[in-house]
C-alpha cells in the first residue's frame, strides 16, 4: 500500500495536478514512522519553512554564500540542529531597491546591501499562496526583505518563486523515488 501512495503522489506531482506543499505533507505523512525522523526534517522545513537555528546550521557548512552569512549573521546562537543539506535552489537572485512613486524600481547602493542573493526561507504553503494571489507569477517582482536601517527592499521577479516551487517538486520526487528504493518497497510489498 505505501509503495502505491508514494507512486501515486509522485504521479500526481509530475502532472502538477498536486501542488507541491500538498506532496511534502502527503509524502510526510505516508512514510512517518517508516523513515527515522531526521531523514524528514527536509520535508517539514520545504513544506513550513527554514528557521534560524537551521539557517546557522547551513551558515557553518556554506558562510561563503554572501546572502545566507548576512542573515546567520542577525541570528543569536543556538544549539546544534542535526545537519541538512544546503539548498543552494533557495537563493533568489534579485537586487535591494526601493519603488518610487509610479512603479519604478530604484535600486540602492548602500555598502551593507551589496548582496544580489538572498536566501528564501519561506515554506512551500506561503509560497504558494503568494504565488496564487499573483496575476502573472512570471512577471511580477517580489519584495522578500527589508532592512530597517536603509528602507530599502530585496526584490526579485516572481519566476524565482516559481523556480524554487519547480525545484522542490524535482527534489521531492527523487525524495520519493529514494525512499521507496531505501525501504525496498515494490508494487508486491503491500
Amino acid at each position: 500500500m505505501l509503495y502505491h501512495q508514494l507512486s501515486r503522489i509522485r504521479g500526481q506531482l509530475a502532472l502538477k495536478d498536486l501542488s507541491v506543499s500538498d506532496g511534502l505533507l502527503l509524502t510526510s505523512r505516508s512514510l512517518r514512522g517508516k523513515l527515522p525522523d531526521h531523514r524528514l526534517t527536509w520535508l517539514n522545513r520545504e513544506l513550513l519553512g527554514y528557521r534560524p537555528e537551521d539557517l546557522e546550521a547551513l551558515g557553518e557548512k556554506e558562510s561563503k554564500r554572501p546572502g545566507l552569512s548576512k542573515i546567520v549573521q542577525l541570528l543569536a546562537p543556538v544549539k546544534k540542529q542535526p545537519e541538512l543539506e544546503v539548498p543552494v535552489y533557495r537563493f533568489l537572485s534579485g537586487t535591494w531597491g526601493r519603488l518610487e512613486d509610479g512603479g519604478k524600481l530604484t535600486k540602492v547602493r548602500e555598502p551593507q546591501l551589496i548582496e544580489k542573493s538572498i536566501f528564501c526561507n519561506i515554506g512551500m504553503q506561503q509560497l504558494e499562496a503568494q504565488l496564487a494571489e499573483m496575476d502573472d507569477p512570471m512577471e511580477g517582482l517580489f519584495s522578500m526583505s527589508f532592512d530597517q536601517q536603509t528602507g530599502a527592499e530585496f526584490y526579485c521577479y516572481s519566476k524565482e518563486l516559481v523556480r524554487i516551487q519547480e525545484a522542490v517538486r524535482t527534489k521531492l520526487a527523487e525524495f520519493i523515488d529514494e525512499s521507496i528504493s531505501e525501504l525496498r518497497l515494490s508494487p508486491n510489498s503491500d
